[in-house]
């Protein structure tokens, strides 16, 4: 029987060096463990609070900083009124190829 993984095990067992990194690790641990399509702002402000982790200052600053790195992009479509992103392929192989 597989156990569910929090938000905040996940994190852990991440190591993430910073918040950009935390950004990055919150939107993918929708993406693949809660099959959420696409993520915005207000998802990533409760992956903050639900892993108890320090809801940094600027969220959106984190994610335009993974989106200059290729981890993220954003979506044609709004969630809930609000710009939307995804992981792309980088993003995806920089979470999963770190320590864990």
């Amino acid at each position: 029987m597989n156990k569910k993984i929090s938000i905040k095990e996940f994190i852990l067992a991440k190591q993430p060096k910073d918040d950009i990194q935390k950004t990055l690790i919150i939107g993918y641990f929708f993406e693949k463990n809660e099959g959420i399509t696409s993520f915005n702002i207000k998802d990533l402000t409760n992956g903050f609070e639900r892993a108890k982790e320090k809801i940094p200052t600027n969220i959106n600053d984190k994610v335009n900083k993974n989106i200059s790195k290729g981890y993220i992009m954003s979506t044609k479509e709004k969630k809930d009124n609000l710009v939307a992103w995804v992981l792309t392929n980088s993003g995806e192989k920089f979470v999963k190829e770190s320590p864990c």
